[in-house]
This record gives C-alpha cells, sequence and structure tokens, in this order.
C-alpha cells in the first residue's frame, strides 16, 4: 500500500509550486508524504501542527471539505478525505500556485487514497507517537533557517477598546459587505477574547468565538510552519464557505453560501473592506490585559513575596 499511496501523493507534488504532501492520521501521525523534506522529524512536525487545526475545523463545521491557509510566503492546505473522518491531507505550497489545478487532481487523488485506506487499514489505526519535552525542542529548532538567532512561537493579544464614531464605522463597513455580496449568511468582527461586532450590535457568542479560535489556531500552525504571518484562512464545509481574515486584535469573520459564487470576485471586494476595517482598527486604542490592583491585593495578601494564596470555604 505505501508504494500505492506515495505515488498518488507523488501525483499532487507534481503540481507547479506544491512543495510537500503528507497524508496524516486525526491523532497526528503521519502515514505516507511526497515532498522536499530535509528530515523525518519536519514530516512529524507537519503532522502534529496540523492536526490541532484540523480538529478546529471539525468542531466547527463537522465535515468540511477542505481548509486554505494563506500567509505572505507559502500557503497549507488541508483537505478531508471522503468518507473517513479519520485521515487527512496537508499541502503546503509557494505563495503562487496553481489553485484550480490542485483542487481538479485533489478530487480523484482523495477518492483513490481513500479506497487505499479501507482495502487496506481496515480500521486498524497505528499507534500513537509521543514527544519528551527535548524531542519537541529539538522538532521546532529545526525549522529555524538563521543561525545564531532564537525563535519565538508565542502571540501576546492586547483589549481594544472603541469609541463611538469606531463602533458606528465599523459596522457601517459590514453592512457594506453585506449587500455587496449576494447570500451571506453572518458577517462579524471577533475582537481579542471571542467579543463580536456585528450589525446586530456587540454580543458575545460562540460563533464568535470559535471564528476567533480557528483563525488563531491557523496562525500558530503557519507560524510553527514558516515563521510566517497568517493573512486569510477559508474552509470549505457543504454549501457554505466560512472566510477569516486576520485584522488588528480580532478576526474579521464570514460565512456565505457557496452556490452561484465567483472566489476571484469576491475575494476582490473582501480585499477592499479589509484595508478600511484594519484602517479603523489601528486607531483604535488597546491596551495589555492586567489584573486588577485590588484583585492582586487580595492574591498576595498574607503570603510571601510574589506569591499566591489559595483560600477556601470550610465545611
Amino acid at each position: 500500500m505505501t508504494d500505492e499511496l506515495t505515488e498518488t501523493l507523488q501525483n499532487i507534488k507534481v503540481i507547479a509550486g506544491v512543495e510537500n504532501v503528507v497524508l496524516i492520521q486525526k491523532d497526528g501521525l503521519p502515514v505516507a508524504s511526497a515532498g522536499v523534506w530535509f528530515s523525518k522529524e519536519e514530516v512529524f512536525a507537519v503532522a502534529s501542527s496540523t492536526c490541532a487545526i484540523y480538529g478546529v475545523a471539525r468542531l466547527i463545521h463537522g465535515e468540511f471539505k477542505y481548509l486554505l491557509m494563506e500567509s505572505e510566503t507559502s500557503k497549507v492546505f488541508l483537505a478531508s478525505l471522503p468518507n473517513d473522518p479519520d485521515f487527512f491531507l496537508t499541502i503546503t505550497t509557494a505563495p503562487r500556485v496553481n489553485l484550480a489545478a490542485l483542487f481538479i487532481e485533489m478530487k480523484d487523488s482523495l477518492s483513490r487514497i481513500s479506497f487505499l485506506l479501507r482495502q487496506h487499514v481496515d480500521g486498524r489505526l497505528p499507534p500513537l507517537r509521543s514527544y519528551s519535552t527535548d524531542e519537541t525542542s529539538q522538532v521546532l529548532r529545526g525549522f529555524s533557517v538563521s543561525e545564531g538567532q532564537s525563535s519565538s512561537y508565542s502571540t501576546s493579544r492586547p483589549i481594544i477598546s472603541l469609541d463611538r464614531s469606531q463602533a458606528l464605522t465599523l459596522r457601517a463597513l459590514l453592512r457594506q459587505i453585506h449587500d455587496s455580496i449576494p447570500d451571506i449568511k453572518s458577517v462579524f468582527l471577533s475582537l481579542s477574547g471571542g467579543v463580536r461586532v456585528s450589525l446586530e450590535g456587540f454580543t458575545n457568542d460562540r460563533l464568535a468565538a470559535m471564528s476567533f479560535a480557528l483563525h488563531d489556531s491557523s496562525e500558530r500552525v503557519v507560524r510553527t510552519l514558516r515563521n510566517s504571518s497568517l493573512q486569510t484562512v477559508l474552509c470549505e464545509a457543504g454549501n457554505t464557505r466560512h472566510f477569516t481574515y486576520a485584522v488588528p486584535n480580532g478576526v474579521f469573520s464570514m460565512w456565505v453560501n457557496r452556490e452561484g459564487q465567483k472566489l476571484g470576485l469576491m475575494r476582490l471586494l473582501l480585499k477592499h473592506y479589509i484595508d478600511e476595517i484594519k484602517r479603523v482598527l489601528h486607531a483604535a486604542e488597546g491596551m495589555k490585559p492586567a489584573v486588577p490592583d485590588d484583585l492582586k491585593e487580595l492574591l498576595l495578601a498574607g503570603g510571601a513575596e510574589n506569591g499566591i494564596v489559595m483560600a477556601r470555604r470550610e465545611p
């Protein structure tokens, strides 16, 4: 089966712009790969990183078809296998890749891969692989391309504060997007912390929080793989397309019916409105999250310096 899988993955690899193709088990274990890898550890790093975003996408959309993450230096493509939630395909590409050719080749290849797995795996999944802390650090160091410099993969998001004028401007832009693109199901901004700014006003809801988590997970994957900043995520599930765009201190999110839509025209329209939203949010004030002084005093009262006292009610 390994030779047949590798040949099928190689058919995708020969598309101009495609760099690597990996078949991955849903728990992060790579099954087969084709591409320009430098080491076996890099294959495992890609598998474990994309496994996280695959889990988030399935949590939001259930049986999604594919997810495309775009950054300044590359694209990362995740595709579900037909009727087989235990495996998915991850493809890394150059910034300029023929997506139309990739989608056409993927249609036949995914069915072929699913058939091979059903014939040979028969529900028997290989055991999980675990990493120690030292092994994990070593794998991440393998992605560093600059000698003598340390890389940091952590992100920090301040809390944003909008005045009335800025809030009304954002809602007006969302209204223009809603009126310009037909069959929009939902369009909103999910600011840091999952606070939703929509045409219905300011609300906290599960959809905003999960959209924020989808984009945030994708950003961590791209930073781990390419040390680059994520720009756009497109997730297609059934008859719905879910777009998320990076904006200052938050995420723009749009759910739209895919039937009868021209993807290129839609992305062109969105680029203009996203630029305007970024301009407004750049002008908004941001502050770092901090523990209030009274709460800090309560937590540190009666303990050693920089200590925390835990209190409980006696039964």
